[in-house]
Order: structure tokens, then sequence, then C-alpha cells
């Protein structure tokens, strides 16, 4: 849907569960609410019981007509629920929001401004800051490749799309079988699948985004329990044909040693190899 003058309208899907906590839930709200390019709907559900805390900001918001909020008494995961919140979003574009980060007060302005003016693209996404968990320091800047060709061979062995930031024509999402039950690897696979379709992507080469991250982050991306993950990932791009059986054990024997690898030591290696200061 769009406005006037080819005006581009979107919706944005957030998704907030029992552990993220208010005061971020409200920055994160908050950074959407001061956008220089205001959204037109914000679809906010909650993945099974949430704290007290948390119902009683959503509660504020819901007098808001902007917001769209929604709660469901069982959790199901990140996959899952962005599936469902994606039937609730009015508007042919979907931006994502995670809701204990920030959106830059530009970013929508910057990222809508191009698609007004490249109709071709189906996904767009930013460069974002990743900062410690009080937000209080920048850690890095996670670089993702800019063109479509440069992301169709980046996606071979690592994510080229940093997830929160990213825009999405919800159609060519949907017809790509949308998000599936692929924990920690949600927003990779569904890319995969976008690739496998020939959807066109791009990534705007400015930070427009601020990350929570720190030893949380690196603590999921470990464990026996991840490597099932890794394994159940990587099958699903060699099924689709997006890495060949020799790209598939290179990734495996990578994924498998950073995930066996103590936590401090797997942030080191996110910090000092993957990422950008």
């Amino acid at each position: 849907m769009k406005g006037k003058k080819g005006e581009i309208k979107f919706s944005v899907l957030m998704s907030v569960y029992k552990n993220d906590k208010a005061e971020y839930v409200k920055i994160a709200i908050e950074s959407l609410l001061n956008q220089t390019r205001k959204p037109n709907q914000i679809v906010i559900i909650a993945d099974g019981p949430i704290s007290k805390e948390l119902k009683e900001l959503l509660q504020i918001y819901e007098n808001n007509t902007i917001f769209d909020i929604h709660y469901r008494e069982k959790n199901l995961g990140l996959g899952l629920t962005l599936n469902e919140g994606l039937n609730y979003c009015k508007y042919e574009y979907v931006a994502r929001m995670d809701a204990d980060d920030e959106s830059l007060p530009n970013r929508f302005e910057k990222q809508i401004n191009y698609l007004e003016s490249h109709h071709r693209i189906d996904v767009i996404g930013t460069n974002m800051y990743e900062y410690d968990e009080e937000m209080n320091n920048i850690i890095s800047q996670k670089k993702v490749p800019e063109t479509d060709k440069e992301l169709k061979k980046y996606i071979k062995f690592r994510n080229p799309i940093n997830h929160p930031t990213v825009i999405f024509k919800k159609d060519k999402v949907l017809n790509a079988g949308s998000y599936e039950d692929f924990p920690l690897f949600e927003d990779y696979y569904l890319w995969a699948k976008l690739v496998s379709k020939k959807c066109t992507f791009y990534n705007i080469q400015k930070p427009l985004y601020n990350f929570r991250g720190g030893n949380s982050m690196y603590e999921r991306r470990g464990g026996k329990k991840y490597l099932k993950c890794i394994k159940k990932f990587e099958n699903g791009l060699l099924n689709l044909g997006i890495i060949n059986k020799r790209e598939y054990r290179k990734n495996i024997v990578k994924r498998y040693i950073g995930a066996l690898l103590p936590n401090k030591f797997r942030g080191l290696l996110y910090k000092k190899l993957l990422r950008d200061k």
C-alpha cells in the first residue's frame, strides 16, 4: 500500500517475550516514534507470558492508533511469532525492530527514500553499531555487503543482512515461505530462501541502528544445543543450493569451532575477527 504521489507506507514488526526488560523496550518503541519518517503502523506481539512491568508499558501505547498490540499465552519462539505478526501488518513494506535496541532517528527516512527511488529492491538493510549490554560503549560496527551481487556471494559463509535493520516487501517474504523455526538462524535462512527466489537486496553503508550486544549474545551462540542448530541451518543452505558440499563441510567446521570455544574466547572472536572497530 502506498500513499499519495507514490509515497510508501509501512508497518513495523516487533516481538517481545518474558526476558525483555521494560526499560529497554521503552527505548526501542520511543526510537520508532521519534523517527524523521514515521511508520504508519507498529505491530507488537508478546510471545508468551511477560512481566507485569512490560505488560503495563505496552498498555500505555495501546490507546495510540498507530499501535497494533497482541498477547499470546504460549511462547512459540521468534520465527513463528514473526510469522504471526506478518498477518497483522497492513502495508506492502515491513520494517523489523528488536525489542531491546534503538533505531537512529533518520533510519526510516534513509531506507524509505531509497526504496521510493529503487522499486526493484525487495530487501534493504543497513550497517549498525554494536554496543555493550548497557548501551554505554560502542564495541564495534557491524558492516554488511552493499550490492546485491556482493551479498549473494557473502551469504554462503556469513549472514549478509543485519536483521533488526531490515525493511522488506511483505509479499516476497510470504511467497518464499516466510520465517521458519530455525533457532538463532531464522533471519539468515529467510534471506537464503529469498536469494533462491531471485529477490533483490541492498544494504545502506551507514550505521542507522544501535544494537544491544554483550556477553549474553555470545552465550547463545555456543554449546552442544547450538551445534544442532548449526547443522540444521547448513543442511538448509545445502538443500536450497546456496552452498555446495565442500562449502557445507567448511562452514560446519568453522561454526562448530566457534560454538565450542569458551564464551570469553567466542566473544573475542566476534569482536576481533568478525566486526569492524
